[in-house]
């Protein structure tokens, strides 16, 4: 025991020593990064220092107060994400006892490290790019973390900072790589000696890329990823398991084969659109590029596609030469050059042909362009190179030219003459549609759309009407009140190049036809009804009249207006007579005549300015036809009338619709049922009214016994306000609006509605009466009383309690006096009512008693003989409500109920 006791406090003193001599340790101001752990922080937080303080960026230490103080364990001090992140610079020495800071501790930093990855002949960074197979890589690393190299008995040899881990294709992890001396250098533990560093060395000639081993290449084509990892106090494996970010960027880069290639998104091209390429190569290393045209001459009609001049990365021959790329031979053209193997048109075949150079990453897009003179047919294209001396590298892929298509389309078939018809349509084979109209009295061959007598020529272009478009679709907008046609059917047609109807066999095209016809004007079905105050919007279709307007003329008694409204290009106007216009209106009927101009756009017919005569374009212009004001003016029908008549005339070409309308006088009624309602639910309010749908009434309820009152006096009152919509409903518009439950108690009420934009108004009484309860009896039988006990009547009423009841009819269960058995005068026993309201003040509320002895049928009639009354007396008393309403209680009646009442009782 002794021996085991000694060893355990040998162990106890000799591990921490060794622990301390294991530990980093931080020397005063020297910097700790986030995520690591097991510092050794004494030198740095000496003594009486127990605590370290941050203070935030432009304060004071020593003068302003510090924003965090944190104590820390010195001789194995973590920094934790989680603590630190947003707590990164300078921590200062603490002493909490006289709560004053010392000098600076340390800099709590974030870690950073990026790669970039250079060529080595020319320090380009080629980050994310692709390079041949054989070039020589440097990785060039930015950090700020040299200085841990700093820290005391800090080993480059055996401690490192970070590794760099390269992804291969494969899936596998690269730890070292190979360089052009043969040797291999190892990618861990390293120690960068500036914060931008460059490894290996340059002298080392980097990595070889084209490194072979066993006969093949050690490193595939394909994209690798160089990765930084921390590699120092586990700070890497800190930081990944918390949520706090650090700066940590890898790099890649793709190693491309020595294969040629060429290849395109789709093999099949519209004639008239351009396509595209895609060249593969080693970077830098010259690509052959031309279009195998077979026999083709290249004359129009009979071309092949051509490149189009001054793209990046694309040489190519002058048309007036040198051919210096055209004398490249193919090795399968049989010793022919390349412009021996174009056509020679246009341009001398330099656009059929031309030297490609591959980009950083390998590739380079070419664009080839395809006209209406080119042939819709198969063409191969093709390219070749060299690499490493003699090897050669072909690639080749086909492309079918087919023609494209036009498609022309309308809104609709017919339209009236002045309307705006647009055209629309897809152009697959070039990107300008030509149009023109066939039709009677116009050019066979065809004329311009816009200028319909004027023929179109084939091969000229600006004979056509030309519509605008993206290449791929296209539109056109025709004004047909300025093309003077007449009505009637034409045809016209779409086209992608300038051809008239004579020679459209070459061309793909499509036609449409379109009707003209007279322009017209009408109003749809709409209100025919306005109250005063309120407005009236009429709306309409015109067509022929475009953007332009229709004339509004109004007569009633004693009244005339006049005025315009504007047409959409669509045919659509709206006119509003407004409220004010309507409140000066008499009631009563109007007549609204609409002029549309016609395809001249001018009306023949119009008033003056003082509105004093209707003037004419017959038998001159300005000829007074009738008069609307002063003597002998044409008001109400025979004004409408007068108007119609000249506008039906031959001379005038103006056409109209007419329609009729009433002014009334506003009005709001209240509907008698809902001035008659219970309080036991909410109160609704009702009525209809000819406001203008969608107005709003002000609605206010007010107690009917609401009086000025002695301030001494407390009395109770209500009263509920609103605003109600006015809804359109069948056959005429009507209002609500809810009073909820429990805002007006039983009594009597005024009610006023008033028209928000109107002075229309109207009231009414509102009466809210007490709710008929529901009545439920509830007999309740009391033990036998010493009262009741005499002469053996409890068990007389034992007895006949235990008997069962004949009942044959209602009548029966009444019993006479005589059937009633006489009994000993007792203290009357009332039995409970479940009544859920009082009962009137007339009514002499008699409760039955149940004697001792009587029979189980005897108790059943005395049961439904008081429901009876019950249900008969409640009658009553509404035949009296209703009565004293309509006859201020007359005297006869009431004596009748009375008399009835006496009944009852006896």
């Amino acid at each position: 025991m002794t021996i085991r006791f000694l060893i355990l406090i040998a162990l106890f003193l000799i591990i921490p020593g060794l622990v301390a001599g294991t530990s980093v340790v931080i020397p005063p101001g020297g910097d700790v990064f986030l995520g690591e752990e097991g510092l050794d922080v004494r030198a740095a937080v000496p003594s009486p220092y127990d605590e370290i303080a941050f203070y935030p960026p432009g304060s004071s230490p020593g003068r302003d107060i510090p924003l965090d103080v944190r104590h820390l364990e010195k001789t194995s001090f973590s920094v934790s994400p989680n603590l630190y992140s947003d707590r990164t610079g300078s921590w200062y020495q603490w002493d909490s006892r006289m709560a004053v800071p010392g000098s600076i501790a340390f800099n709590v930093r974030e870690p950073r490290v990026s790669v970039r990855i250079l060529q080595r002949l020319t320090m380009e960074d080629i980050s994310s790019g692709t390079v041949p197979r054989g070039s020589d890589l440097l990785f060039q690393m930015d950090t700020n973390l040299g200085s841990i190299a700093q820290r005391p008995g800090y080993n480059p040899a055996s401690d490192g900072i970070f590794d760099l881990l390269i992804s291969t294709p494969g899936g596998g992890t690269l730890t070292a790589v190979e360089t052009k001396t043969g040797s291999s250098i190892s990618l861990t533990r390293i120690t960068p000696q500036d914060s931008l560093q460059v490894f290996p060395a340059i002298q080392t000639g980097g990595w070889d890329t084209g490194a072979v081993g066993s006969g093949n290449y050690l490193y595939a084509a394909g994209m690798y990823t160089i990765q930084p990892k921390l590699a120092f106090n586990r700070a890497d494996e800190n930081l990944k398991s918390t949520s706090a970010g650090y700066n940590i960027r890898s790099a890649s880069i793709t190693l491309g084969s020595d294969r040629t290639t060429i290849g395109t998104r789709d093999d099949q091209v519209i004639r008239g659109h351009s396509f595209s390429v895609t060249i593969s190569g080693t970077p830098g290393v010259p690509v052959y590029f031309w279009v195998d045209a077979g026999s083709r001459t290249g004359s129009p009609g009979d071309q092949p596609p051509m490149i189009l001049f001054a793209q990046e990365g694309v040489s190519q021959d002058s048309p007036d030469g040198p051919y210096s790329i055209g004398s490249y031979q193919p090795t399968s053209a049989g010793g022919r050059s390349i412009r021996e193997l174009v056509p020679r048109e246009p341009y001398n075949g330099v656009k059929y042909y031309g030297m490609i150079v591959p980009d950083r990453n390998g590739k380079r897009t070419l664009e080839l362009r395809t006209t209406d003179q080119t042939d819709d047919a198969r063409y191969t294209l093709k390219v070749e190179s060299q690499s490493g001396g003699s090897t050669v590298h072909t690639d080749e892929i086909p492309i079918t030219v087919q023609k494209g298509s036009v498609s022309v389309a309308t809104g609709k078939d017919v339209y009236a003459i002045g309307e705006e018809v647009r055209l629309s349509g897809h152009n697959s084979e070039s990107c300008d549609t030509y149009l023109f109209i066939t039709g009677p009295n116009l050019p066979s061959a065809g004329g311009r759309l816009d200028r319909p007598r004027q023929a179109v020529t084939t091969g000229n272009p600006s004979s056509f009407t030309t519509a605008s478009g993206d290449c791929e679709t296209w539109d056109y907008r025709l004004y047909t009140g300025e093309l003077g046609l007449d009505a009637g059917t034409y045809t016209i047609y779409a086209v992608p190049a300038p051809v008239s109807r004579n020679n459209l066999g070459s061309v793909p095209y499509q036609t449409i036809s379109l009707t003209l016809k007279r322009p017209y004007v009408s109003l749809m079905p709409q209100e025919t009804e306005v109250a005063k105050g309120d407005s009236l919007t009429l709306t309409g279709m015109s067509s022929g009249v475009g953007s332009g307007t229709v004339a509004v003329w109004i007569f009633g008694r004693n009244y005339f207006r006049y005025d315009q409204a504007s047409v959409e290009r669509d045919g659509h106007f709206e006119y509003e007579i407004p409220a004010w216009q309507t409140s000066d209106m008499v009631a009563g009927q109007y007549v609204v005549i609409i002029q549309h101009p016609m395809t001249n756009g001018e009306f023949d017919i119009w008033p003056d300015g003082q509105r004093q005569l209707v003037l004419g374009r017959y038998p001159y212009s300005g000829a007074p036809i009738f008069r609307v004001g002063g003597p002998g003016a044409l008001m109400g029908s025979d004004g409408a009338n007068a108007l119609i008549s000249a506008l039906n005339s031959a001379y005038i070409d103006d056409t109209y619709t007419r329609w009729d309308i009433r002014v009334m006088s506003p009005k709001i009624n209240l509907n008698s049922t809902s001035l008659r309602q219970d309080a036991d639910g909410p109160v609704k309010i009702w009525g209809t009214t000819n406001l203008g749908a969608g107005k709003r009434l002000l609605i206010e309820v007010s107690d009917n016994k609401f009086a000025p009152t002695r301030k001494d006096t407390r009395d109770d009152s209500y009263g509920f306000s609103g605003t109600a919509e006015i809804q359109e409903g069948v056959g005429e518009r009507y209002f609500s609006l809810t009073v909820p439950k429990g805002k007006l108690a039983p009594g009597e009420y005024r009610v006023l509605v008033q028209g928000v934009e109107s002075e229309a108004t109207t009231s009414g009484l509102l009466t809210i009466t007490q709710p008929t309860p529901a009545v439920t009896l509830q007999p309740t039988i009391r033990p036998d009383t010493p009262t009741q006990i005499e002469n053996g009547s409890s068990n007389r009423l034992n007895e006949s309690v235990n008997e069962t009841p004949t009942v044959r009819s209602s009548t029966q269960l009444i019993p006479t006096i005589s059937q009633v058995p006489q009994v000993t005068p007792v203290t009357p026993v009332q039995t409970p009512l479940s009544v859920a309201t009082q009962v009137p003040e007339q009514s002499d509320d008699r409760m039955f008693s149940l004697v001792t002895g009587m029979g189980a049928g005897l108790l059943i009639a005395g049961l439904v003989a008081l429901l009876v009354y019950v249900l008969r007396r409640k009658g009553d008393d509404e035949s009296e409500d209703v009565t004293e309403e309509e006859d201020n209680g007359s005297e006869e009646t009431e004596g009748e109920d009375n008399k009835e009442e006496k009944n009852e009782d006896t």
